[in-house]
């Protein structure tokens, strides 16, 4: 394998004077060209690659109503940037319950568990994840990574999860519930938004604009939190200079 990935690299390299030639002609078509041999070149090296770096990822057996996975338990292609390579249409899961991003190693079934600090970003099913540097002081968090629902001077961030909940009856199966932590994020501070007071509490510097602007639009941040939350941040950025 590391003889393939050696002469791979000097075939790409040995691109670079074509490149500078002139011969292709526009930055979109260079762009291409360049995804296009780092797909084949991520092809050639295949398990060598720092992608497949991670321990052995194992479901809990215990019988339960439901999975644990982040909107579907098959693998799904998506972009994630991973020990500062940008790897695309990768199949993957995500654990809520464990939360641990899952792929399988090249070529094989065998499910592997990647590298928390490892991850920058990923995306899955039109959301995108980052690994923020933020500890929040909530035990049921064990790491970083967010869903950005909302991206501007402050961002909007929701923590997926879902936990073990018992059955009704001692016959009845542990089944999983889906619970979402919402969070506002301002000058690298995290606010968790449990209510409308709380809301307030995280936009303290423009308090009584924002709780005009809630009130008229008769926010009560309960049923539909993150639809009003991203409309509140919206209006916020636009009283910071």
């Amino acid at each position: 394998m590391n003889h393939l990935r050696y002469l791979f690299i000097i075939f790409v390299i040995g691109l670079f004077p074509f490149y500078s030639s002139g011969q292709i002609s526009t930055a979109s078509n260079e762009s291409i060209s360049f995804l296009n041999s780092k797909e084949l070149y991520q092809n050639a090296i295949g398990d060598d690659s720092h992608l497949y770096t991670g321990e052995a990822y194992y479901r809990n057996e215990v019988s339960l109503n439901g999975n644990p996975f982040f909107m579907s338990d098959s693998m799904q292609r998506n972009d994630i940037f991973y020990d500062g390579t940008l790897y695309k249409n990768v199949p993957l899961l995500f654990d809520i319950v464990k939360q641990e991003v899952i792929i399988t190693r090249f070529h094989s079934n065998e499910k592997i568990q990647l590298v928390d600090a490892k991850i920058k970003y990923f995306t899955f099913a039109g959301h995108r994840f980052e690994n923020f540097l933020q500890e929040t002081t909530d035990k049921n968090i064990s790491n970083n990574v967010y869903d950005v629902i909302y991206c501007g001077k402050v961002s909007v961030l929701v923590k997926r999860l879902k936990m073990f909940k018992p059955g009704l009856a001692p016959e009845d199966p542990h089944r999983f519930v889906k619970i979402d932590k919402i969070f506002v994020r301002r000058d690298s501070n995290l606010f968790e938004i449990k209510n409308k007071k709380s809301v307030l509490y995280a936009f303290a510097d423009k308090e009584s604009l924002v709780k005009s602007f809630t009130r008229k639009n008769k926010f009560r941040f309960k049923k539909n939190k993150e639809k009003e939350l991203i409309m509140t941040a919206a209006y916020y950025d636009t009283l910071i200079k």
